[in-house]
């Protein structure tokens, strides 16, 4: 017998079981969208982490997440038993990655890819060392474009090209890979169109071999007129190249063509450039990429990431910047070396 919820009779009948063990020790068992349990500890992340090895052995984990945390929670005094009782639980968000985007208009209204914002709780705007939050206006999710509305009153913005950028044509690459691991200062590569296509014969993308990295997402891609000809989205997948190929792929990067951005933003009534292309100085496309691009970070709740470790996209799976053991190694202070590099991102 299989429920509407995706799980068999039995492995209800075993959930039910895990649930009366759990109340012995305090927990809170939440049933999230029918394929997903959560255990909520307040205080006793130890006992959790021993009754979810237990859960997760008896339990299909296809169809069912456990995760352990620490929260902040409202608690009663059952006058039952005279113990406390959670009666609400205050969800962390925790950060699981950032992006770059960029300005279009004076009154602060950013572009982005839709892959960097679409599981945020929280959007953050890093700009000049000031921090702003950001509303998602507008995405599209096939051509994997976001429009944010912000309070940043931005020192420049980009126009869009009103031409696609031509085979051969140079091109820059602005954003933040790593996020801010490196530094908080947004970096810059260069590079030339490669190609007019994306994987599969794409059209809506062109081909780069400026360098990308993950935090690239969403980042402009800028010509010598300090015009933005595209939004980089992505890059070949080396063990995918390996496998298929036998080699790994060197400087083979994607990002949205500027007529699929200019459809984008003029169907969400943003006002695009009328002005004749006119190639500028690179000092001046320098300082136009410093104060036109911005950091986006990324803040989720816990109960949105085991949808955010699967989602696909057009352009591949988005990789998650916090791993969860290391959420719960940071919550203990785990001396673990790559957990505390985690612990310290903020």
């Amino acid at each position: 017998m299989i429920t509407n919820e995706g799980f068999t009779l039995i492995e209800l009948l075993v959930v039910v079981a895990i649930i009366g063990i759990l109340a012995a020790v305090g927990a809170l068992l939440l049933f999230l969208n029918g394929n997903m349990v959560e255990h909520v500890y307040k205080d006793n992340l130890a006992q959790c982490n021993e009754s979810k090895k237990i859960a997760e052995s008896v339990v299909n984990t296809r169809n069912v997440t456990f995760v352990c945390k620490e929260v902040k929670a409202k608690t009663i005094i059952d006058d039952t038993n005279k113990q406390k009782k959670i009666v609400k639980v205050f969800d962390n968000n925790i950060f699981t990655g950032s992006g770059s985007g960029f300005f279009i208009s004076d009154e602060g209204h950013l572009v982005t890819n839709h892959h960097v914002v679409n599981y945020c709780n929280i959007t953050q705007v890093n700009y000049f060392g000031k921090t702003g939050k950001a509303k998602v206006l507008a995405y599209d999710r096939m051509n994997d474009l976001a429009l944010l509305e912000t309070d940043i009153k931005p020192k420049d913005k980009f126009d869009i090209a009103p031409q696609d950028a031509k085979l051969l044509d140079d091109i820059y690459v602005a954003g933040y890979p790593f996020g801010q691991a490196v530094s908080s200062s947004v970096k810059v590569t260069k590079g030339v169109i490669s190609a007019l296509a994306g994987l599969q014969d794409n059209y809506a993308l062109v081909q780069i071999d400026a360098a990308i990295q993950p935090g690239n997402s969403g980042g402009p891609i800028v010509n010598a007129n300090g015009d933005v000809v595209g939004v980089a989205v992505a890059k070949l997948d080396y063990k995918d190249a390996l496998e298929s190929y036998g080699t790994i792929p060197e400087n083979t990067n994607f990002g949205i063509k500027s007529s699929i951005l200019k459809n984008f933003t003029s169907a969400n009534r943003m006002k695009n450039s009328n002005k004749e292309p006119k190639e500028i100085p690179k000092d001046q496309v320098g300082e136009k990429i410093q104060n036109a691009t911005a950091y986006v970070g990324c803040y989720t709740a816990e109960t949105k990431i085991a949808a955010m470790k699967t989602v696909e996209t057009a352009f591949g799976q988005p990789r998650l910047a916090f791993d969860f053991i290391c959420y719960n190694n940071c919550k203990q202070r785990s001396s673990d070396s790559i957990c505390q590099k985690q612990c310290s991102i903020k």
